[in-house]
């Protein structure tokens, strides 16, 4: 159910601060201005902007200080046995940094906020920072930060029920330990990962762990996990099991010296206890192509971890373009059963997604934490600064946050419809009147809610990192209603005049196609349509990228699709998909015909009656025991597309382009490739505007298809 609301916001007129060009890391002592004091603000002006969310929001405190994590958020919020929500943040008291403090709330199961809507501050030590939280068995929070001290700069505190808690200090040779995230096993131990810092803010590249068996007294001495090189940024997680006591930290290892081509990597410990650094292994796999975009992605800066109710442990990520880069991202999904499975995202702008700016250290899609309910279906929450035009009056017009959410039923191998649970806009908007949702993270356990914490910007962008104005802002805690951000898509097939049998010299059949969107929001969606052959592999007949429905929608084609003579024979289904063409499907539909007989001669597979869009038809009269797929998207393009192809078998590939006068342009592919899809990016930035092939040869067979740049 969505809760409108009518808010009026005050017009804070406070100083703009210069947008800058290489944003630093930030640490404890990035922010030793101040640009005035809560009053420094001539009398607000209301505006009135009516917004529509999934769930009601609830302020659980306020802060200055927009910016929460530079990377990983790991998580500051958590749900305890009794149904408790339990909330922490960084809180900046003043505008400007040097009051920045630790506050904590508290829901009761009765649903009273333990300390109002403005929380309660839990630390003593001041410019404390950057914090995550996790519950103990007794159900207490347990929260990790850092602090800037003149004496001991970044010292790093965990805060439990008995008090504040120094980390162990730094490690010799590094200046600084900080950014610490923590996690509580069933035994109580805590687990800490953070990183190495110097005080000029240059990460010095080196991962850390340290632990304590006693609530936070003693803490073991700081055991280096990975020396990262000096393009690291601050990526690193940890999460615990709560049934077997396993423990598992995850962090982003550059692939060469920039933070933006990086690979997942992540140890297991089955006690919490024994640690084998050494077994460090590489999730992702880009550098080993093993990934399934690893010729167009690589890692961004940021991973969640989860463990399920079975132990398996669960990743989400974010990548970003590679080799160029763009303000887009893309969420994925893994686990050891599913591998790595595409949840959603793009590098591209389109109709409804624009690629609007992030601000320092961010993607327009990034930044997803993984749930799961007491049924075993899995959830990510990410953000998205998307809406196209929802952008901030300041200099760099930097976008307006929503929260987004989705779920898989089947373990991360299918995601689901995204739903943005704030769906917010305020294009345009000026210090005080924006409304970004940012900085969001979801607790691990959902209830019948999806239990969400951000931070409400009053002007998008992050403050300490000079975008747009101080402001005081709202903390905000979501409680999404699972069962609404459900999709439920339809997809109907109704062949005409079954049953169909195709004549040994080929022929054609018709039917229709109905997709229904009886969900509660709009969805965007491709459909796709392919014939399983009788060999059992399957031939792509036709695509339909980047369709929208509204809720109670409907999409009704008749079509007539062809068969040609040289089909072998057998019994054929043809099958129809929505949802994420390749990757995602959401609803499904089939019916079975028949050849009784091979035949011979010219002919194809062409489908004709879906008015949006390319055709999409064979090359070849025949097809293949051993074929190869091969798509283009997208296409037309300016300046790169990215060309996958599908091999149903081990085999040597080469993949080549050509101009319109048969001359060889380029060898994208040419060695052994496995079994599966692949990718590879064509890139066209130095090619005139006009129609290029695609000629892809996997064996005996080949497939091909035209690929238009338009500049």
């Amino acid at each position: 159910m969505r809760v409108k609301f009518s808010f009026t916001l005050a017009v804070l007129l406070l100083c703009t601060i210069a947008t800058a060009d290489t944003p630093p890391i930030l640490n404890g002592s990035e922010c030793d201005f101040n640009i005035g004091s809560v009053g420094n603000f001539s009398n607000p002006q209301p505006t009135f902007w009516e917004v529509d969310y999934i769930g009601a929001p609830e302020q659980v405190g306020t802060t200055w200080y927009d910016y929460q994590h530079n990377g990983s958020q790991s998580r500051m919020i958590a749900v305890g046995t009794d149904g408790s929500i339990h909330d922490c943040w960084m809180n900046g008291l003043l505008s400007g940094a040097a009051q920045r403090v630790i506050y904590y709330n508290k829901k009761l199961p009765t649903g009273v906020w333990l300390y109002g809507n403005t929380g309660t501050q839990v630390n003593s030590v001041t410019r404390t920072g950057f914090t995550t939280m996790d519950l103990d068995p007794d159900g207490n929070a347990v929260i990790a930060y850092h602090g800037y001290m003149t004496a001991t700069p970044n010292l790093g505190f965990v805060w439990t029920s008995t008090g504040e808690h120094p980390l162990p200090a730094a490690p010799v040779g590094v200046v600084e330990i900080a950014w610490p995230h923590v996690a509580v096993d069933n035994r109580g131990y805590i687990h800490v990962v953070a990183m190495g810092n110097n005080p000029s803010g240059t990460v010095t590249g080196k991962l850390y762990y340290s632990r304590s068996e006693n609530g936070g007294t003693v803490w073991t001495a700081w055991q280096l996990v990975d020396s990262l090189g000096t393009a690291a940024a601050v990526s690193q997680t940890v999460t615990t099991d709560p049934i077997s006591g396993k423990v598992a930290m995850a962090w982003i290892k550059p692939l060469n010296n920039g933070v933006m081509q990086g690979e997942v990597y992540y140890i297991e410990s089955s006690d919490g206890v024994n640690w084998n650094f050494a077994n460090k292994i590489n999730m992702t796999g880009f550098s080993t192509s093993t990934h399934p975009a690893y010729a167009n992605s690589r890692c961004y800066d940021d991973v969640s971890l989860l463990y399920d109710q079975s132990g398996n442990l669960h990743a989400s990520y974010t990548t970003v373009q590679y080799p160029t880069v763009t303000n887009g991202g893309k969420i994925w999904h893994w686990s050891q059963a599913t591998g790595h499975r595409f949840v959603t995202g793009t590098y591209t702008a389109n109709a409804w997604t624009a690629l609007n700016a992030p601000g320092a250290w961010r993607r327009s899609i990034d930044r997803s934490t993984l749930g799961e309910n007491a049924a075993g279906t899995l959830y990510i929450q990410w953000g998205q600064c998307t809406t196209p035009g929802d952008v901030s009056s300041a200099t760099g017009a930097y976008g307006n946050w929503d929260v987004y959410a989705t779920y898989s039923t089947n373990g991360g191998y299918h995601w689901m419809s995204p739903v943005n649970v704030t769906a917010t806009a305020t294009p345009g908007g000026t210090p005080g009147n924006c409304l970004s949702e940012n900085w969001a993270n979801m607790a691990k356990k959902v209830t019948s809610n999806l239990n969400i914490q951000y931070i409400k910007d009053l002007d998008a962008g992050g403050i300490p990192q000079n975008e747009g104005t101080w402001t005081l802002n709202p903390v905000i805690y979501q409680g999404v209603p699972s069962d609404s951000i459900l999709t439920n898509m339809d997809m109907t097939l109704t062949p005409v005049n079954p049953p169909i049998i195709i004549p040994q010299g080929g022929g054609s059949f018709n039917y229709a196609v109905n997709v229904q969107n009886a969900g509660l929001h709009l969805v965007h969606f491709d459909a796709w349509i392919n014939v399983r052959l009788p060999n059992g592999s399957t031939f792509p007949v036709i695509t339909r990228p980047a369709l929208t429905l509204p809720s109670g929608g409907t999409l009704l084609r008749n079509m007539s699709q062809m068969v040609p003579g040289s089909a072998p024979a057998g019994t054929y289904w043809l099958r129809a998909f929505v949802g994420v063409s390749d990757w995602n499907v959401w609803a499904a539909d089939s019916f079975m015909f028949v050849k009784p007989a091979a035949g011979s001669g010219e002919g194809s597979w062409l489908a004709n009656g879906w008015d949006e869009g390319q055709e999409y038809s064979a090359l070849t009269t025949a097809i293949p025991v051993n074929h190869a797929l091969i798509t283009a998207w997208p296409n037309p393009f300016n300046p790169a597309t990215t060309i996958s192809y599908t091999l149903s078998q081990d085999n040597f590939v080469t993949l080549k382009i050509y101009d319109l006068q048969g001359a060889e342009i380029s060898v994208l592919v040419n060695g052994h490739r496995n079994t599966g899809t692949h990718q590879v990016r064509f890139d066209g930035s130095s090619r005139a505007s006009g129609v290029y092939l695609y000629r892809l040869t996997a064996g005996a067979s080949t497939a091909g298809g035209k690929i238009v740049l338009l500049k």
